[in-house]
């Protein structure tokens, strides 16, 4: 095509036969988009400079086939979990970080995938539980997923914490599948605003104005705690982030 021309895609573009493995792209990626992602290739975590677990008891982190596996202790309440310190986003700067994971077992345990002020970092605490109906944060800021088999029904919740004070929603079935074994992602969008959309799978489930303090640094977070004396492991494909520069 001659001369300056945009294309906008609503959904997404699949590139097929050569073109799926051919070097296909040219030019610059937005230069005004900070993207950073974590798909665990490595041959050793950087928990120096990117990531800081916490493994409560015989808890463990651990490189594995196709990302990474936070497994509990056999023990109730024994907690593990992933900060992914090595870079702060503020809600001002419209990020927006997905998590793609899939656990063993879906009974007696809790989940955390969030966006959070790192006060549960190094902590046996995840940022967020609901016992019944009542979510209790651990985090001072804070917006993402909480699943907790204490809680009244046990399905995905929205969750989100400013300057202490938290809110959730229950979502339904429909908008939240949720399989033992099977890979689940999870995303959160802020705009300037600190409004928050949420996602499962690609699908908008949820959108919460004024979700948290847009002016406080986050951290990209995913942890489990048991919930009774039955061991679980989490296995993390990948974390990703976008923010503006």
């Amino acid at each position: 095509m001659a001369g300056f021309q945009q294309v906008n895609i609503s959904r997404n573009l699949q590139f097929t036969g050569p073109a799926n493995h051919d070097r296909n792209i040219e030019g610059n990626w937005n230069p005004d988009r900070i993207m950073k992602e974590w798909n665990f290739k490595e041959l050793a975590l950087d928990e120096t400079n990117q990531y800081t677990k916490y493994v409560d008891g015989t808890s463990a982190v651990a490189l594995a086939d196709g990302g990474i596996t936070l497994t509990t202790a056999a023990t109730d309440t024994k907690t593990c979990s992933y900060a992914f310190g090595g870079i702060h986003v503020l809600a001002s700067k419209k990020p927006y970080v997905e998590f793609k994971f899939q656990i063993n077992a879906i009974t007696n345990v809790a989940i955390n995938a969030v966006l959070n002020d790192e006060v549960d970092e190094n902590s046996g605490l995840l940022p967020f539980t609901i016992s019944g109906t009542t979510i209790t944060d651990n985090a001072t800021n804070g917006v993402g997923f909480c699943f907790d088999t204490n809680q009244t029904t046990a399905r995905w919740y929205t969750v989100q914490t400013i300057a202490g004070s938290q809110t959730g929603l229950l979502l339904s079935a429909a908008q939240a599948p949720f399989t033992a074994a099977t890979d689940i992602t999870l995303g959160i969008e802020f705009d300037t605003s600190a409004n928050a959309t949420y996602f499962i799978n690609g699908v908008a489930v949820w959108y919460k104005a004024t979700a948290t303090t847009a002016a406080t640094a986050l951290v990209p977070y995913i942890g489990i705690r048991n919930n009774s004396a039955t061991a679980h492991i989490l296995t993390c494909r990948y974390v990703r982030l976008w923010e503006d520069a």
